[in-house]
């Protein structure tokens, strides 16, 4: 400390004392961006495995549906076709088989329900883990990837947006955070485009198929007293058909879904 400054280096304090360099205090550090303040999230490891291992009963489910579905078709067609009076046998056995056809459909769908409430939590979690990233321009967020399966009709699009967006931050090509405007080039994983549209084609096929079918049969009643009565066993017959079909592109589709998270797996639980 001095009255004046003794070479080069040397600083005035506010006391009106001149210091020597090594003495100057270290200048204040710069503020943290906004993206680092917010607190960290991650993906539960459990949670995305449990969505690749419904994925896959979903699939298997889909499996059991379609060949109840094989067995339950030709027994249909047998029962309609067999002459009047004596036709007990073949209506035994189409019962049989509707039965079973009817077992089979109401596992897939309890399979689909479990697996619909996981990828709820787990595209609200998968948004969040990446809130550090330093990801700029984003177009949706945590609420989004729950509440975009909602909306109709709109619901076949925006959770794939969503998805989509989840990706390319997620993406090992942007580098460290922050990832800036970078991830917007990054591709999309085409296993992740075949699932979702393979999925959608599903749901149209059969939503045709049961149309078909209802378009075969006449209900008399309302609520638990309804009694269905097919009046056109061809058309009837028809529908399952098709109904099949939209079964087996949505096992097709879920396998694809199970290698789709596999690969979002390697990039947001690294």
């Amino acid at each position: 400390m001095s009255d004046r400054p003794q070479g080069e280096g040397w600083w005035l304090a506010s006391d009106g004392k001149w210091y020597p360099p090594e003495s100057r205090p270290a200048p204040p550090a710069p503020p943290a961006p906004p993206w680092a303040a917010v607190p960290q999230s991650r993906l539960s490891p459990g949670l995305h495995t449990a969505v690749r291992v419904f994925l896959y009963l979903s699939a298997g489910a889909a499996g059991l549906a379609v060949v109840a579905l094989a067995s339950a078709i030709p027994k249909m067609h047998d029962y309609w076709f067999a002459p009047i009076g004596s036709d007990a046998d073949e209506w035994e056995a189409w019962d049989r088989a509707s039965e079973l056809w009817a077992g089979a459909a109401g596992v897939l769908g309890l399979v689909s329900l479990v697996l619909f409430i996981l990828l709820l939590v787990w595209g609200s979690q998968a948004y969040r883990s990446l809130a550090r990233t330093g990801a700029e321009g984003r177009s949706w967020s945590p609420g989004w990837a729950v509440g975009g399966w909602f909306i109709p009709l709109a619901g076949a699009v925006l959770p794939r947006l969503v998805l989509s967006e989840i990706e390319r931050i997620s993406h090992p090509d942007n580098g460290p955070a922050p990832v800036g405007d970078r991830w917007r080039r990054q591709p999309l994983l085409g296993v992740g485009l075949a699932w979702w549209f393979l999925l959608i084609g599903a749901g149209v096929v059969a939503g045709v198929g049961i149309g078909v079918m209802g378009a075969g049969t006449l209900v008399v009643g309302e609520g638990a007293d309804a009694v269905t009565t097919i009046t056109d066993g061809v058309l009837y017959r028809n529908g399952l058909v098709v109904v099949a079909a939209g079964v087996a592109l949505a096992g097709v589709a879920q396998l694809l879904g199970a290698a789709y998270f596999r690969a979002l797996g390697e990039r947001l639980l690294h």
